[in-house]
């Protein structure tokens, strides 16, 4: 779909949708304000009819009981002789009402009833029969009876007129002073009773002020009683059930009453009365949906004026210039030549500046063409084919070779101490020995040993790094596995050599890893992997050199990979223990320490050694929780021989990778702290290859472990290149020194280096430990030279924690 069909059926969603929501949230805010007005006004008038009720109860209430004090009336009621009360009495009284009615017209029925319910007097204003004079059972007399309080009201229908009135009535209690004592208690004598009209009540809602709709009265069983004058021949009367609404609690109801809705509104004014209001809807509504209409007409208005203006001004200001710039895009893409879109005199806005903008990425493109498509294939860095060129030679170069039924050698290379340059001279240099030593690399190959041809990307340089410090060399000659291992040779010389950096020199070296197509693999991924195997496996001999692919190396990658599986599985059950070799006094012989030494005996691969696989978990980050157990477990069997009473140091091995943790000293001070030990229960012994590795983090955690208390022992003495350095520099207390100098001493001269280590240890202040002590020949030259510790296969092998307690016990035990 074009911009300009997508334009419109976007922009006119835009203004149109915003003002329907518009118009649509004014209707219903004004249809919610018209029925607030409404409901407001409604109970308004319910409050007002229930007031004016309120006020006629409390009129009619004061008044009788104002005519309850009169003594005519008292004197009537206390003279039991009929014929003097109705001969003297009566027509007296009956003026008196007249009276009372003439000012209270709405008193049309005033009487006086005995006790036992008979009327005995009944002023009434104008024609209104008598249905009967005993009034006893009647409904509005027991409610009389049943009132606890002097005066009562009630409505109820009147049964002489059948219309709804309200009846006031006092019970008159008086003491016959004739016949009773003057503390006696008053007696009932007859009961004043007003009958008031309704109709003021409901005149004053006639008119009703909703067309249609009008007042309803009603008893507590929902019968009606009156209705406005507006309502008095309305179908309505017949369809409206009031019922349900006095049963339930007042409020407002919906009611469909034919085919037009009405709200309902009821209010119980007083025991026997409800109010109804009937309203229909549509004159609630009527004002909002007028207003409405008028906001809907204006909306519609606003959407014919200013749609099809705002499409002219799209189409002038927009739709064109984009399509003089769409052309200049079809012909950019079209040709290899600069391509220019004309701006506008005197603009400004923003699609003159989008045309400047193609101009000047238009003249971009055109100068940076080639440069794109090399960067597509090559290393940001070196310069060389990346490892998508690379991929891509390989597979096009094992395609050529299998119909040409020739071979392939490729050579993987890793350097060897890139990682320690790295760190410890910063990135910036990594990336400056790398490309000296693509530099190197290419210097001292022939163009037969490069990666490949030049292809018609015109990627000049055929050597690829993969990424990192790894680099891949394919030779495709004929005679491609005859060469692969002098170009090999000719590599790992020329990058033996030091390498210039700045103001100094670095060592490198590298790793190479060589397979052959198709022996070794006759798809890309195969090749790679085996190229990768055989370069790992060249590392594990040492480094600095390079290996063929073979069955054994891959096969011993998969007991790699084996092995790794169990150990952690090993470490996550801790399916390790630990055992003990005795360290013994050169003075007394007898134990005074011991080495903790892991052993893991697996279910599956059975007793593995540990330098097969500690090297595996300080590769994979395994050893830091296997080097956390081990001090617990070692820390734990210290305390329990303490609580047996047997005094006994331990040493822990640390590896390079414990060492080089900040919080080592803080763990190893939390175990003492936690199994109550002295610092000098435990020492740690540590190997010249871990000194090597993170000196600054490694010197700072040994004087940790010095302020801490903790002895240091440095073990395998004599092995690594610098030793006699540490012997200054690091906090050593113990020399332990390798078992290859013992098993050797008639040797090399070994005797007389060994003589000359415990010399210079001794003059340090540093104790010395022979390990591999084997015989009574390396006992006694050990003896004769002051050698302070022994420890070897003479005095015990490694063994469990019980057995190195019955040996403390045996020897207490020879001694007493």
């Amino acid at each position: 779909m074009k911009l300009s069909t997508r334009l419109p059926l976007l922009v006119v969603p835009l203004i149109t949708i915003p003002l329907l929501m518009a118009g649509l949230l004014a209707f219903f805010e004004l249809k919610n304000s018209s029925q607030k007005r409404g409901e407001e006004q409604i109970h308004l008038l319910l409050a007002r009819l229930d007031g004016q009720l309120q006020q006629m109860i409390n009129t009619a209430g004061a008044n009788v009981a104002l005519l309850a004090e009169d003594p005519l009336l008292q004197k009537y009621l206390l003279t039991e002789e009929a014929e003097e009360r109705y001969m003297l009495l009566q027509r007296p009284l009956q003026n008196s009402l007249i009276n009372i009615q003439r000012v209270f017209p709405q008193y049309y029925e005033i009487r006086v009833l005995l006790p036992d319910g008979y009327e005995d007097l009944r002023i009434t204003a104008g024609e209104l029969p008598n249905q009967s004079e005993e009034e006893a059972q009647s409904a509005t007399f027991l409610a009389m009876q049943a009132s606890a309080l002097a005066t009562s009201s009630r409505i109820a229908v009147n049964p002489d007129n059948r219309q709804p009135a309200l009846y006031v009535s006092r019970a008159i209690r008086l003491i016959d002073p004739a016949l009773d004592s003057y503390n006696a208690q008053p007696q009932l004598r007859g009961y004043l009773s007003l009958t008031v009209s309704l109709d003021a009540l409901i005149d004053t809602l006639t008119p009703s002020p909703w067309p249609r709709g009008g007042l309803l009265l009603s008893d507590e069983q929902g019968q009606l009683l009156a209705a406005s004058r507006s309502l008095e021949r309305s179908p309505l009367l017949e369809q409206v059930a009031l019922a349900p609404i006095t049963a339930g609690p007042p409020g407002v109801h919906r009611s469909l009453l034919g085919e037009e809705a009405y709200q309902h509104h009821a209010k119980r004014l007083a025991e026997g009365l409800w109010a109804h209001l009937l309203i229909p809807e549509d004159v609630l509504l009527s004002q909002s949906r007028r207003i409405g209409v008028l906001v809907l007409l204006i909306c519609l208005a606003a959407i014919a004026l200013s749609v099809p203006l705002l499409l002219v001004v799209i189409r002038n200001r927009l739709l064109r210039p984009v399509e003089r710039l769409n052309q200049a895009l079809a012909s950019l893409g079209q040709q290899r030549q600069l391509v220019q879109v004309p701006l506008p005199m005197q603009n400004d806005d923003e699609i003159s500046e989008l045309n400047r903008s193609f101009n000047q990425m238009s003249l971009a493109l055109y100068k940076s063409n080639e440069r794109i498509r090399n960067l597509a294939f090559s290393d940001s860095l070196t310069g060389l084919p990346n490892r998508h060129m690379f991929i891509k030679t390989l597979r096009r170069e094992i395609e050529t070779a299998r119909l040409n039924r020739g071979k392939l050698a490729l050579l993987f290379l890793d350097l060897d101490n890139f990682k320690h340059i790295n760190d410890t001279k910063g990135h910036p240099a990594g990336d400056q020995l790398l490309i000296k030593v693509s530099e190197i690399l290419q210097a001292h190959l022939r163009d037969h040993d490069y990666l490949s041809r030049t292809t018609d990307h015109d990627v000049r340089h055929d050597m690829a790094r993969l990424g990192g410090d790894e680099f891949t060399l394919l030779l495709h000659q004929a005679n491609a596995d005859h060469l692969a291992g002098p170009i090999a040779e000719r590599i790992i010389t020329a990058l033996g050599e030091p390498i210039a950096l700045g103001d100094s020199h670095c060592y490198v070296g590298c790793s190479i890893g060589i397979a052959i197509y198709p022996e070794d693999g006759t798809d890309v991924e195969t090749l790679v992997k085996h190229a990768d195997l055989a370069m790992y496996h060249a590392k594990m001999r040492g480094k600095n050199n390079y290996q063929f692919f073979s069955q054994s190396i891959a096969e011993r990658s998969h007991q790699r990979i084996e092995l790794d599986q169990h150990l952690h599985r090993a470490v996550e059950t801790l399916d390790f223990h630990l055992v003990y070799q005795p360290i013994v006094d050169s003075k007394t012989l007898r134990m005074i320490s011991a080495e903790a030494l892991i052993r893991w005996n697996d279910p599956q691969l059975g007793l593995v050694p540990p330098d097969k696989f500690i090297p595996l978990a300080e590769e994979n980050g395994l050893i830091l929780p296997i080097g956390q157990w081990v001090m617990e477990a070692a820390a734990r069997q210290v305390a329990a021989w303490r609580r047996a009473g047997l005094a006994l140091r331990v040493g822990i091995n640390l590896s390079s990778v414990q060492l080089s943790q900040p919080d080592i000293a803080r763990q190893i001070g939390t175990l003492l702290d936690k199994h109550r030990l002295d610092a000098d229960d435990l020492y740690v012994e540590l190997t010249e290859t871990a000194l090597l590795q993170g000196h600054e983090q490694v010197l700072k955690n040994l004087q940790q472990l010095r302020t801490l208390g903790v002895q240091i022992a440095l073990d395998d003495f004599g092995t690594g290149y610098s030793s006699l350095s540490y012997l200054q520099t690091l906090p050593i207390d113990i020399l332990k020194i390798d078992r290859s100098f013992i098993l050797d001493l008639q040797e090399r001269n070994n005797g007389v280096i060994l003589s000359a280590i415990i010399t210079l240890a001794h003059s340090l202040g540093i104790k010395v430990i022979a390990e591999g002590v084997e015989n009574h020949d390396h006992l006694s030259f050990l003896l004769s030279e002051g050698c302070d510790l022994m420890q070897g296969y003479l005095f015990s092998k490694p063994c469990s924690a019980e057995e190195i307690e019955a040996l403390i016990r045996a020897a207490s035990a020879e001694v007493i």
